[in-house]
């Protein structure tokens, strides 16, 4: 079994503009929205729904690039070899859709309950930095648990805003006695 080598796959891959302007644009993206758009909890499921459904469209176009467009429209078996990074960029749209769910699932039950927007618009506004910050750490050779630091704090996000509901649902059960 070969030694992980970070260096090397980054030399072997040659994706580190990718890796800086795939932050500072991460880092723009969230900005504009947060302190510009200035988008509450509910818009962000829009702004998150709008950021995963497009996450295809770079893997999408290496399959093309490196199959040929007749094999991907005609479904047929894609042999070509493609870097790296094409593979990743499919998981990480592939757990975007998954995790897309979770976020939605868990403003719109906050919200049902009576949780105030105000209450969880940094929350949502964080859940989007991670997952934009998780795409890039995903689609770049990897960096020790920075991938895995970005998901788990999206989850726990999500869990917190979960738990802003229940606790909702708790103060207006109690009121009704």
């Amino acid at each position: 079994m070969a030694e992980h080598n970070l260096t090397e796959k980054w030399n072997e891959e040659a994706l580190t503009p990718f890796f800086v302007i795939g932050n500072m644009i991460a880092t723009a993206v969230w900005v504009v929205m947060a302190f510009v758009v200035k988008v509450d909890a509910m818009g962000m499921i829009g702004v998150v729904g709008i950021f995963t459904t497009v996450q295809w469209m770079p893997y999408l176009l290496a399959l093309i690039y490196y199959n040929g467009l007749y094999k991907k429209l005609a479904y047929a078996p894609l042999t070509a070899e493609t870097p790296p990074w094409v593979k990743r960029a499919m998981v990480a749209h592939n757990n975007a859709l998954e995790n897309f769910m979770l976020f939605a699932i868990s403003v719109f039950f906050a919200v049902a309950v009576g949780v105030k927007l105000t209450e969880i618009n940094f929350y949502a506004h964080f859940y989007f930095a991670c997952r934009l910050y998780y795409y890039v750490f995903t689609v770049a050779p990897e960096i020790f648990m920075m991938k895995t630091a970005f998901w788990f704090m999206g989850w726990v996000v999500c869990t917190i805003i979960f738990f802003k509901g229940v606790l909702e649902m708790e103060d207006a059960h109690t009121d009704q006695w």
